[in-house]
């Protein structure tokens, strides 16, 4: 529960924060890219009976119904479209939809690295199927789905300068992947240069392609999400850190969310026409974990 409400103030703080932004501009859509966090319904449609999200009581206190998405309401991605305001980014599987004024790519469990890496590499957690949902398969869906928002180069450099992407957060699942897996800390690290490449490509990919206004999250604190704490839970207590969460597995979203900021530092060099901003889901957490009663229990 109290890592439920910590994410719900970084979905908080998050929203705020470009909310601010959007005062000063009016987009005409809104693009999302990512994982479980901002999901919007692609895995139930992918796969119906894959995942506990398709079932109550998810979905209960905003859509009154299931509809996908990994919580009981809206998403991060929900927030800043209804801040903007436009109409929530319908989940690009959905049959019959408006995809004019944006939508989701995001994928439950996706992966920044492609399928074929941890095939490749064996990495193969057990009792969890592999998807082929990756960042670079969501660029795919992306490009498949552009003819059919624009038709000429100028026209779609328009379209998508008018329009805000957002690029994850994704990475959380790579590393999940791996230690379920069961692959070492050390390993899982290594791997991080890698993550962050596959990240700062598609971001490049899409500034090539005209995007102006730009996203980039990065991942929450592995250490404190309930999971890791229970699988990899220390008898040594100098193995947590001043909230209860595992130091070394929180080490490992700390090196990735140095690595894409600095990443950000450089894409916005590279494009200096282009808004690109870092949005921090690290903090908000373990903020809230460190002093809960200035949030209310």
């Amino acid at each position: 529960m109290k890592l439920v409400l910590a994410f719900l103030l970084a979905v908080t703080t998050l929203s705020q924060q470009v909310t601010c932004t959007t005062l000063r501009l009016s987009y005409k859509a809104i693009f999302n890219f990512g994982d479980g966090l901002s999901d919007t319904g692609n895995l139930v449609i992918l796969s119906p009976t894959a995942l506990y999200i398709g079932n109550p009581p998810y979905g209960e206190t905003y859509f009154n119904r299931p509809t996908g998405r990994a919580s009981n309401g809206r998403l991060v991605v929900d927030f800043i479209a209804q801040s903007i305001p436009l109409p929530l980014a319908p989940p690009y599987l959905a049959k019959g939809q408006d995809f004019s004024k944006g939508a989701n790519f995001a994928v439950t469990r996706a992966t920044a690295l492609d399928l074929k890496f941890y095939l490749d590499n064996n990495i193969i957690p057990t009792g969890l199927a592999l998807l082929n949902t990756s960042l670079s398969v969501q660029l795919g869906w992306f490009a498949n789905l552009m003819p059919s928002l624009c038709n000429t180069t100028d026209e779609c450099n328009l379209y998508f300068s008018n329009s805000l992407f957002l690029l994850g957060s994704i990475g959380f699942s790579d590393y999940t992947t791996m230690l379920t897996a069961g692959k070492t800390v050390d390993y899982v690290n290594s791997k991080v240069p890698d993550i962050v490449c596959s990240i700062t490509s598609a971001a490049t990919s899409l500034l090539d392609q005209g995007v102006q206004h730009m996203v980039v999250p990065g991942v929450v604190p592995l250490g404190c999400i309930p999971r890791i704490l229970t699988v990899y839970g220390s008898p040594n207590a100098s193995d947590y850190d001043s909230i209860g969460c595992l130091q070394r597995y929180n080490n490992i979203s700390q090196y990735h969310n140095k690595m894409v900021r600095d990443a950000v530092k450089q894409l916005q060099i590279e494009f200096p026409k282009a808004v690109i901003s870092y949005a921090d889901y690290y903090e908000p957490i373990t903020k809230f974990l460190a002093t809960p009663r200035i949030y209310g229990e």
